[in-house]
């Protein structure tokens, strides 16, 4: 969703960053034009430390893994670099929430003197527990640049909170219904040896593996005979075969659609596995009532996306390319060596995970630790 873009949400005392490595990049000037929104001018100090700060986060997650050259390199496969991909990603976030702060009125939205107070605090405290090199380097020596950030960060959380009440959120019973199965996965592929080469199963192999599904399938006690065999039961829940989003081959919800509660299925037999199939339940209130909300959310979304595409097509925005283009990632951000990141940039990262994924489109800033 448009509306889950990067989001730099400077926590009070959030300290990403410690001294920069490298040269001292280029000088920006902060009062220069950046971007104009129809009659809105927003300064190139603004864009700077919004570019800077999600780098610090990139930066700090991301570095000891990818590389000093990271920045260069393309990490998402879309044929950009990792600077130009996050550049494009802030200016568009920079017009969403000026368009946003534009027509707050409409929406009676406002930021009240407690706000503002608690804003320039939160300004204060970022400021105080970085370097002096990361500041300087992040573009907050200007505190209004950060306090910049923040306003406009609550103004989008309160303006998005708005605008989806006016969302037509009405979801009927049949479209959250949801059915539930258990299910034995056996990969027919082949598997991964001790030496870390994939090996392709044989058709003796195969043939084994299939048996073992039949044997499953055949078993009065689903559960029992999964555990004998060696595997782990999955489940899942889903609307009907043809969800687009279903993490499952199409014949098997196929196969799940004829079956009644308590039965189980053939062999259901795809390209790349074997599959035995339970159904659970035929109609899972939990489920459906989780499915429900999942749907509503998505309106909200559309809804809210919507409206944003609407005002950006009336309104006129102009980027100044020759000043923008002064913002690089070539001096890096090092975290404190204190730092207990308790967030990752990616919304979805698993703290089991002991190499990330490429950095994904939908990202929002982390909480750090003081610098040194």
């Amino acid at each position: 969703m448009k509306s889950k873009r990067i989001r730099a949400l400077l926590l009070a005392t959030a300290a990403l960053m410690g001294m920069t490595i490298g040269g001292c990049g280029n000088t920006i000037n902060d009062s220069a034009v950046f971007a104009t929104l129809d009659d809105t001018t927003i300064t190139m100090g603004v864009a700077n430390f919004f570019a800077k700060y999600q780098q610090a986060v990139y930066d700090s997650y991301y570095l000891s893994y990818f590389g000093d050259d990271m920045w260069n390199n393309d990490l998402y496969g879309n044929g950009n670099t990792l600077t130009q991909d996050v550049k494009e990603e802030v200016a568009e976030d920079l017009q969403e929430m000026y368009l946003l702060k534009a027509h707050m009125e409409e929406y009676d939205i406002s930021i009240s003197e407690e706000e503002e107070a608690a804003i320039a605090k939160a300004a204060d405290d970022f400021i105080a527990a970085n370097s002096k090199e990361a500041i300087k380097q992040i573009g907050a020596q200007n505190k209004e640049n950060v306090m910049e950030m923040l306003r406009l960060n609550t103004i989008r959380e309160k303006m998005h909170d708005r605008i989806i009440q006016d969302a037509d959120t009405e979801v009927t019973d049949e479209e959250a219904a949801q059915r539930t199965f258990s299910y034995l996965y056996i990969d027919s592929t082949g598997y991964t040896d001790e030496e870390s080469n994939r090996v392709e199963y044989t058709e003796d192999e195969k043939a084994g593996l299939k048996a073992t599904a039949e044997a499953v399938a055949a078993a009065e006690d689903f559960d029992t005979a999964v555990t004998d065999a060696g595997y782990t039961a999955s489940t899942l829940s889903y609307g009907s075969a043809e969800d687009e989003d279903a993490t499952v081959d199409k014949s098997v919800l196929e196969a799940a659609d004829k079956l009644k509660e308590g039965e189980v299925s053939d062999v259901i037999e795809t390209d790349s596995a074997y599959y035995v199939v339970r159904l659970d339940s035929e109609h899972d209130e939990e489920a459906t009532a989780s499915k429900k909300e999942e749907l509503i959310s998505e309106k909200e979304e559309a809804y809210y996306d919507d409206i944003l595409d609407g005002w950006k097509e009336k309104a006129e925005w102009k980027i100044n390319e020759d000043e923008w283009a002064k913002v690089t990632f070539e001096d890096h951000f090092t975290p404190p060596a204190s730092t207990e990141t308790t967030e990752t940039p990616e919304e979805t990262a698993s703290e089991e995970e002991t190499t990330p994924e490429a950095p994904q489109e939908d990202t929002e800033a982390a909480e750090g630790t003081e610098a040194e």
